[in-house]
């Protein structure tokens, strides 16, 4: 069972290795650390994102022995490791993650609305970007969506994504994608009621501009 992710190489961008620990524990729902060693550099440079019931920074004051410094706060940080002291590091690091007992922990989705998709068009979904931008202390709103009716339903990119189309019951459509969730293709079928949990979002293609819900989570509907 996979406790927590750590990775560390040579020549990775330092200004996306954030946004790439960030989506590596949004994936897998583990705590996360990248660490990029530029050539010739016996310096490491990282970034480390976590979840909800493991505190990130508490785990790095642990290991502040074997690191050249670090700062940030229970979810996300940023540290620089020596090259030497990399082994070192990743072994004091695993066995803080695995004495916490975070194999249990389970995402939780906060959801912020329930939404009937007959009462809202483009120019609302639109309004959204006002509350922007969109980070660890302002997330990007999650809005539940009951009972529609799945009208189509396809796996893309070779099974690894989910596109759906939903109706309400006043027979009104909107599209859903679901990233990373394509398993999910042979657990529904057409007619079957859902509720979805996920993002409004406008989607844009051949320059047409539709709503699309961004699908965190999906349910049959009791």
């Amino acid at each position: 069972m996979i406790m927590q992710l750590f990775f560390g190489g040579n020549d990775w961008h330092t200004g996306v290795i954030g946004i790439v620990a960030s989506k590596i524990t949004e994936m897998y729902y583990k705590p996360s650390i990248l660490l990029c060693f530029e050539e010739e550099c016996k310096l490491g440079k990282g970034s480390g994102r976590s979840i909800q019931g493991f505190d990130l920074h508490d785990a790095l004051m642990k290991c502040q022995d074997v690191l050249a410094g670090f700062g940030g706060h229970s979810m996300a940080v940023g540290l620089s490791v020596e090259k030497d002291n990399f082994e070192k590091f990743k072994e004091k690091f695993f066995k803080i993650v695995n004495e916490a007992n975070i194999s249990d922990l389970a995402p939780v989705l906060n959801i912020d609305d329930i939404i009937n998709i007959d009462d809202i068009d483009k120019e609302v979904v639109k309004s959204l970007s006002l509350l922007e931008p969109f980070g660890e202390g302002n997330k990007t709103p999650i809005f539940a969506f009951k009972n529609l009716k799945i009208d189509s339903i396809r796996s893309l990119t070779e099974g690894k994504h989910l596109k759906l189309a939903l109706k309400s019951n006043k027979n009104n459509f909107v599209d859903a994608i679901g990233f990373n969730l394509g398993h999910l293709s042979d657990e529904y079928k057409i007619g079957d009621k859902v509720d979805i949990a996920g993002n409004l979002e406008i989607n844009t293609f051949n320059g047409v501009d539709s709503i699309q819900i961004n699908i965190k989570d999906i349910m049959k509907s009791i």
